[in-house]
């Protein structure tokens, strides 16, 4: 089987393997053993699988994969689900790790690690870092921002509303400026018209029913989100054709 082949082909069974896993989710009050069960069907069927693929390689790589994936897969997984649920957790032990893990084993079985460090390089050019930096900003600095904006209006009565879900509002805001910075950098400025209607019609019954400061709130963190979003999107622009 070419090299280039296995690498998509070993990220597509980590891909089912974890769609099994949120399909057939560990009850909350599991047992010991129900516990090691479900570790067990989770890890298992992919490190087999991966070792299969690696047979064209050789006997040897085939028994090391399989065991490198096993217990990796049991101590990622043993560490997610024990751990309070959380995002970042669940991103890095869930996916960017055992990715990781599948693609060094892919280097070392075919001896392409010239590709990885031309990927790694690739990663590092100029223009990659940029786009990243501006990404960051957004994710984070942005948001602090925006609350040291907003603060003056965030002790309203009108605005302690507990009806809203935990963490929400700032996810639709990450995903909001991510959306918009990458429709800036690809010259796409209708799509962002194009949000912002969508945003505008799925808050028009709650702001329809509110009250006045509720309703310039929401306009004002908005008009704030899309602002940075778009200066952004705007300098990265002019830094990559610079």
């Amino acid at each position: 089987m070419a090299d280039n082949v296995l690498l998509p082909l070993m990220l597509v069974l980590h891909m089912l393997s974890s769609l099994w896993a949120s399909a057939r989710p560990l009850p909350e009050q599991a047992t010991r053993t129900q516990h090691r069960a479900w570790l067990m069907l989770k890890a298992l069927p992919l490190a087999v699988a991966t070792a299969v693929l690696l047979l064209s390689q050789s006997l040897t790589t085939a028994l090391l994969a399989f065991v490198i994936v096993l217990v990796s897969q049991l101590i990622l997984e043993h560490q997610r689900i024990t751990r309070p649920p959380r995002f970042a957790t669940s991103l890095l032990l869930g996916q960017i790790l055992p990715i990781a893990v599948l693609v060094l084993l892919w280097s070392g079985a075919t001896g392409r690690w010239d590709a990885l460090v031309e990927g790694a390089s690739a990663l590092l050019q100029p223009d990659v870092l940029i786009v990243l930096l501006a990404a960051l900003f957004l994710l984070h600095p942005t948001s602090t921002l925006i609350a040291l904006i907003l603060t003056p209006w965030l002790n309203h009565s009108d605005l302690q509303d507990e009806r809203s879900l935990k963490q929400a509002g700032r996810l639709i805001g990450f995903l909001e400026r991510m959306l918009i910075f990458a429709f800036v950098v690809m010259g796409q400025w209708s799509a962002i018209g194009f949000l912002l209607a969508a945003k505008s019609i799925m808050r028009f019954n709650d702001t329809r029913q509110a009250k006045r400061p509720v309703s310039e709130y929401v306009l004002l963190g908005t008009l704030l989100s899309f602002g940075f979003s778009i200066a952004a999107g705007l300098a990265t622009r002019v830094l990559i054709t610079s």
